[in-house]
C-alpha cells in the first residue's frame, strides 16, 4: 500500500552526498511501495532534488507550501497546496499529512518538522551524518526520545538503505 512521506530537507545547497543520498531514497521508495506519494515543503536546495528524483520515479508530489515560496516555480503534474501561512504554521499542516517524516538534513526547519511530528505522535525516520545542523539533535536525543510523556518519536539511520528497510515494512497511520 502507498505511504504518504514527508520529507524534511535542508532548503539551502546541499552537499553532493546529500543529493545522491535523495536519490537513492526516493528510487528504493518506489521499487518497495510503488505510489507512495512525496509531500515537500517547498521546491529549493535539497527539496528540490528529492522531488526531481520523485518525478524521474513518476512518484507523485504534494508541496504543502508557505505564503514566502508561493512565487516559485514548481515541477509540472505536482499538486501545490499554497497554504497563505508562515513556514511554522505551514510545517504543521505538511507533517500531519503524512504518515512518517524521513528526515535527510537540514536546520531549524527541519528540526521543526521533527518536533511537530513527535508532538504528533508520528514516527520520525532520521536519516544521520548529513553535516547540516539536524546531525546535532541526533547528538542530543541518542535515544529518540524528546519528551517522555510521548516516548520514542524518532527512529536513527546511518544509511539510507537501513532507512528505506524500515521504510517499506511501514504501515499507513490511521487518522486521528
Amino acid at each position: 500500500m502507498p505511504l504518504q512521506v514527508v520529507v524534511a530537507a535542508y532548503s539551502g545547497n546541499a552537499p553532493e552526498k546529500l543529493r545522491q543520498q535523495a536519490h537513492r531514497l526516493v528510487q528504493g521508495l518506489r521499487a518497495c511501495r510503488p505510489g507512495s506519494v512525496v509531500l515537500l515543503g517547498g521546491y529549493r536546495g535539497l527539496m528540490r532534488e528529492v522531488a526531481d528524483a520523485a518525478r524521474d520515479a513518476g512518484l507523485p508530489m504534494v508541496f504543502v507550501i508557505p505564503r514566502g515560496y508561493e512565487g516559485d516555480a514548481y515541477p509540472e503534474g505536482s499538486i501545490v497546496i499554497r497554504t497563505g501561512l508562515d513556514t511554522r504554521e505551514r510545517s504543521s499542516i505538511l507533517v500531519r499529512s503524512g504518515d512518517v517524516v524521513v528526515v535527510l538534513g537540514g536546520a531549524i526547519g527541519t528540526l521543526f518538522e521533527v518536533l511537530i511530528a513527535c508532538s504528533y505522535k508520528i514516527p520520525v525516520f532520521f536519516l544521520k551524518g548529513s553535516g547540516l545542523q539536524t546531525d546535532r539533535f541526533a547528538n542530543c536525543f541518542k535515544d529518540g526520545v524528546v519528551d517522555d510523556r510521548i516516548g520514542r518519536c524518532i527512529e536513527y539511520f546511518d544509511s539510507v538503505e537501513e532507512l528505506l528497510k524500515r521504510l517499506c515494512g511501514h504501515r499507513v497511520r490511521k487518522s486521528s
